[in-house]
C-alpha cells in the first residue's frame, strides 16, 4: 500500500510538473534581444502539441532558467532530432553564456537552409561577438535583402553598420596615402553621412593635391555642416590649390577671427604669401629664393613688401645712378633712393646693384626704412633702438655681422617692418 501511495505522488509530481505554467513571456536586454523566436523563418508544418512545448521551453530561454530550458529542449529533440529550432534553442543558450565554440558546433549541423531567417541571424549573431563585425552585417543585410528582417534587427544593422564604419575609418587614418584614402572611401559607404569621416577624407584627397576630388567629397556637407572650422579649412585649401587665392584668404581670414587655432594664422600668411609671389614679376620671386641677397634684390623685396615704400607719395627726384640701367628691379633701385635708402655715389654716380647684403647692413637698411617712413612705433627711437621699439627681429641676432644674407632671410624681416606700420 505504502508503495502504491510513493507511485502515485510521484505521477501526480510529473504530472504538476508537466502542466505547470510556463514563465511569463520576458523580453531580453542588450545583445540577447537579437536571438530572435528559432521557430521564425522555419518552414516545415509541425503538430501543435510540439509547438506547445517548444513555446515553453522557449520561454525558459527568455527567462534566463539556462536548466529547466535545456532539460525541455533535449526532450523535444530527442523525440523529434529533425526540429530544428530546438537545436537552434541550444545554440541561444551558449549565445547567451558566451560558449561561442559551442554555439558553432550546433550551427554547423544546422548549416543554412534556405529562408531560414532565425538560423541566418543566429550565425550573424555569433561572428558579431566573435567581433568580425563586418561579417556579421553582410549576413543581415542578405537577410533584408529576402525581405524577411525582424524589426528589432534594424537596430542591430545599424550598431553593426556603425561598428563596421568606425573600425574602418579608425584604419584609415592610422593609413598613409592612398590605403587611407581608400579605407575612408569604404567606411563613407557605411555611413556617407558622417562628417567626420567625410571630412578626414576630403583632408587626405588634399594632401594628395586631389582638389576637385576633394570639393566632390565635402560638398553634401555644404547644407549641413557648412559653418563647421574643418569644412571651411577644406574648402579654403581647394581654393588655394586651384590658384584661387582671395577666395582662401576670405574663409582664412574667417577663421582666423572664429576659431582658436594657431594654424589658421599661419596658414592664413602662407597663402598671402603665395599670392603675391603668384602675382609679382619674375625677378620678385628671384629675390626671394637668392641664396646670396645683392642690394638690387633688397630693394625689390622692400618695395614688393612694405606698402610703405610701394606707395610713398611726393618723394624728391632720385639722383640718377649710372649702373641700373639693365638691371631688373631698375624702378625698385629708384624708390629705395628716392625714400633715402640707397645714396649714389657723388663721384661715381654709382649705387652698386650687385653688391651682397649682409647681416649687417641688412639690420641697417631694416631701422632707416622705420625711421625714413615715420612707422608710428618708431618716434622717439634711433637707428640703434628702432628694430626694438617695433617688434622686428634684428639679423644680427642670428647672424655675424658680415654674414650673407638670404631672400627669405630678409622677406621674414621686411614682412615684420610692413606690420609696424598698419
Amino acid at each position: 500500500m505504502r508503495t502504491k501511495t510513493i507511485l502515485l505522488l510521484t505521477a501526480l509530481g510529473l504530472l504538476a510538473a508537466c502542466t505547470a505554467a510556463p514563465p511569463p513571456a520576458v523580453i531580453p536586454q542588450g545583445d540577447d534581444r537579437f536571438l530572435i523566436d528559432p521557430r521564425i523563418g522555419y518552414r516545415e508544418t509541425v503538430s501543435k502539441s510540439l509547438n506547445d512545448r517548444f513555446e515553453t521551453a522557449w520561454r525558459y530561454v527568455l527567462a534566463g532558467n539556462e536548466a529547466e530550458a535545456a532539460r525541455r529542449l533535449a526532450d523535444i529533440r530527442r523525440r523529434e532530432p529533425s526540429y530544428q529550432p530546438a537545436l537552434l534553442g541550444e545554440v541561444a543558450l551558449d549565445l547567451r553564456a558566451d560558449r561561442t565554440s559551442e554555439a558553432r558546433r550546433r550551427l554547423t549541423t544546422i548549416g543554412r537552409p534556405e529562408g531560414y531567417t532565425a538560423a541566418a541571424v543566429y550565425t550573424a549573431e555569433l561572428v558579431a561577438r566573435e567581433g568580425r563585425s563586418r561579417e556579421a552585417l553582410e549576413i543581415y543585410r542578405t537577410v533584408e535583402a529576402e525581405g524577411a528582417l525582424p524589426a528589432v534587427l534594424a537596430t542591430r544593422m545599424s550598431q553593426l553598420t556603425t561598428t563596421v564604419s568606425g573600425e574602418l575609418f579608425a584604419a584609415g587614418l592610422a593609413a598613409e596615402g592612398s590605403e587611407s584614402i581608400r579605407l575612408l572611401r569604404e567606411a563613407l559607404t557605411f555611413r556617407p553621412e558622417a562628417v567626420e569621416i567625410r571630412t578626414a577624407l576630403a583632408q587626405r584627397l588634399v594632401a594628395q593635391k586631389r582638389f576637385d576630388d576633394a570639393r566632390r567629397e565635402i560638398d553634401p556637407l555644404l547644407n549641413t555642416a557648412a559653418e563647421l572650422s574643418e569644412v571651411q579649412e577644406i574648402l579654403a585649401e581647394v581654393s588655394a590649390g586651384k590658384g584661387q587665392y582671395q577666395d582662401a584668404i576670405a574663409r582664412y581670414e574667417r577663421l582666423v577671427r572664429t576659431s582658436s587655432e594657431p594654424r589658421h594664422a599661419v596658414r592664413l600668411e602662407e597663402i598671402k604669401r603665395k599670392w603675391i609671389s603668384e602675382n609679382m614679376p619674375p625677378h620678385y620671386n628671384a629675390a626671394v629664393e637668392s641664396a646670396e641677397l645683392t642690394r638690387a634684390q633688397l630693394a625689390t623685396l622692400l618695395y614688393w613688401s612694405v606698402p610703405a615704400v610701394r606707395f610713398a607719395q611726393n618723394l624728391p627726384s632720385p639722383p640718377i645712378a649710372t649702373d641700373i640701367g639693365d638691371v631688373e628691379g631698375r624702378e625698385e633701385i629708384i624708390r629705395a633712393i628716392g625714400i633715402g635708402l640707397y645714396e649714389v655715389d657723388p663721384v661715381t654716380r654709382r649705387v652698386s646693384p650687385w653688391r651682397p647684403v649682409t647681416a649687417g647692413r641688412l639690420s641697417t637698411h631694416l631701422a632707416r626704412v622705420l625711421l625714413l617712413r615715420g612707422a608710428p612705433c618708431a618716434r622717439g627711437a634711433t637707428q640703434e633702438s628702432a628694430l626694438a621699439a617695433c617688434g622686428v627681429a634684428n639679423p644680427l641676432s642670428d647672424h655675424p655681422s658680415d654674414a650673407i644674407v638670404t631672400g627669405r632671410t630678409a622677406l621674414r624681416s621686411l614682412e615684420q617692418v610692413a606690420k609696424a606700420f598698419r
